[in-house]
């Protein structure tokens, strides 16, 4: 009869566990800042998942283990920023900050994305290359975009702004937020926006729609 081994003990005669430990967070920050970085330089259609691995520092077998396919990878580095901005939506609905003041923070923060360099990048090969993947588009419009206007959406709702379709409501505020400038960002490389500027741009969209959808007191219905 084989010696007992109490819980949390190893035997000695047991077999160390086969495999690399889990990634760490600055060894996953590594991967998406190589995986950035080849795709900025090849586009997606050219970018490979063997020049990933090897600028990463890591193994072919390790990168599908984590991300299974060239898609989930890129949409892992969009995520990497807009994930800053859905990381504070559980701040705004616990926040008591007026409505207007929550919301130009959020409109500054979604306007910014367009103004970060890599993020602006990447969404620069997303357009130029969705005829050829477009299943790629529908995927980053599922993690990123529909995801954003559900949080935003859960925001309106507590605190009864717009609706009844309060994800309506939150797709029509993105549009005050952006406007024509990720056009124009898009076709004008030079386009620069000031913090001023920005700012501007945010307090006025938020004035128009709150006009158009003023917050609606307790127990007052539309």
């Amino acid at each position: 009869m084989g010696k007992h081994v109490q819980p949390g003990q190893r035997s000695k005669n047991a077999r160390p566990s086969r495999g690399r430990p889990p990634l760490d967070d600055s060894d996953r920050q590594r991967i998406l800042d190589a995986t950035a970085a080849v795709f900025l330089e090849y586009g997606y259609q050219r970018a490979s998942t063997a020049e990933i691995a090897r600028r990463a520092q890591t193994s072919k077998q390790t990168l599908y283990a984590l991300f299974p396919a060239k898609q989930d990878l890129f949409a892992a580095v969009m995520r990497s920023h807009t994930d800053r901005l859905f990381a504070r939506h559980a701040y705004f609905i616990a926040s008591d900050k007026p409505p207007a003041h929550a919301l130009a923070e959020m409109g500054r923060m979604a306007l910014g994305l367009f103004r970060t360099p890599g993020f602006l990048a990447l969404y620069r090969i997303v357009i130029a290359e969705v005829h050829l993947f477009p299943a790629l588009a529908r995927y980053l419009w599922d993690a990123c975009l529909v995801r954003g206007y559900s949080l935003l959406a859960e925001y309106l709702r507590s605190r009864r702004i717009g609706g009844p379709d309060y994800r309506r409501s939150a797709r029509q505020f993105i549009t005050f937020i952006l406007g024509e400038f990720v056009l124009n960002v898009l076709l004008n490389p030079d386009l620069a926006l000031s913090d001023r500027a920005l700012r501007t741009r945010v307090r006025r969209a938020v004035d128009d729609f709150l006009q158009l959808h003023p917050p609606r007191l307790p127990g007052k219905r539309r």
